[in-house]
């Protein structure tokens, strides 16, 4: 049997992208020279090890028990491959067990909360074009990566959808509202004309011609939350706030908006079921309470 190094320089790219840290981690922590050597309680080490790993992004605190349950999960995947491919005698990554995460309630944006963000953008090109992007994240429920990379061959304004490339690589439909369309068009014709192969191309620019990239709109969060005083606000709410209204206002059922999101599997998707009821819920509160009735 091979090492890990040269297992992981074997070329098997989904686990060095999921797995690769995680593996080396393992190897030098426990010395571990060879695959079929591995044993569950090696797993366990490691987990021990990430349950007291500060966070780099969140400024040295520990791991959330959510990262560590995907950390392990990348785990796991490993294990079963090297179960399935021969390396180990033994199926231990049916012996793992994974650590329960929290389940946080995702409090999305409110109607009001969405008209204070659209009101800081100007007129301007670039003003006209966060305006586009932000709505085009609540009206279709986009990954950000998916909105950055949006191409102008992929936009169809006049049957009212773009094609989106999505996690994997899988191409997929999606309605654009008639709105969103419309600020879509105005930030077309406001955009400067530019010698610039990329102009033709992409849709989203830079005021220097250039696509826009993830740290570009990562800047932008960050100017809107102080604008705003929304402090919770990152770009990933969209799609929340989005996945959440459509379910409460009866505009699909579980089924499309999974299509929408472009989920794998639906489970994933239901998690916007519960979190529909618990607005739902608030809405009808508002409108009639128990003890209002007294």
């Amino acid at each position: 049997m091979g090492s890990v190094v040269e297992f992981t320089n074997a070329g098997k790219s989904y686990l060095l992208s999921k797995c690769k840290e995680e593996v080396n981690v393992i190897k030098d922590g426990t010395g571990l020279p060879e695959i079929s050597g591995l044993e569950l309680s090696h797993a366990q080490k490691y987990q021990l090890h990430i349950d007291t790993k500060p966070a780099e992004r969140s400024g040295g605190e520990r791991l959330t028990t959510r990262s560590v349950q995907t950390y392990m999960r990348h785990i796991r995947v490993f294990l079963k491959y090297c179960h399935d491919e021969g390396f180990l005698p033994e199926p231990i990554y049916q012996w793992l067990r994974l650590p329960k995460a929290e389940r946080l309630t995702i409090e999305i944006l409110t109607d009001a909360e969405i008209e204070i963000i659209l009101q800081t953008f100007t007129k301007s090109e670039i003003g006209l074009r966060n305006r586009a992007f932000i709505c085009l994240l609540l009206d279709c429920g986009l990954r950000l990566s998916e909105a950055v990379g949006l191409k102008i061959a992929d936009i169809n304004f006049e049957k009212g959808y773009i094609k989106v490339l999505g996690k994997g690589r899988k191409e997929r439909i999606v309605p654009v509202g008639l709105k969103v369309r419309r600020l879509m068009m105005s930030y077309v014709h406001k955009r400067r004309a530019a010698d610039a192969p990329e102009q033709d191309k992409y849709f989203f620019m830079t005021k220097h011609s250039k696509p826009i990239t993830m740290h570009c709109i990562s800047s932008l969060m960050g100017r809107l939350k102080k604008r705003t005083g929304i402090t919770r606000l990152h770009a990933h709410l969209f799609r929340h706030t989005f996945a959440t209204n459509f379910l409460v206002h009866g505009l699909g059922d579980v089924y499309e908006l999974s299509r929408i999101l472009g989920h794998s599997q639906i489970q994933v998707t239901e998690k916007y079921l519960h979190l529909a009821s618990y607005y739902t819920i608030i809405e009808k509160r508002k409108r009639l309470s128990y003890l209002d009735m007294q």
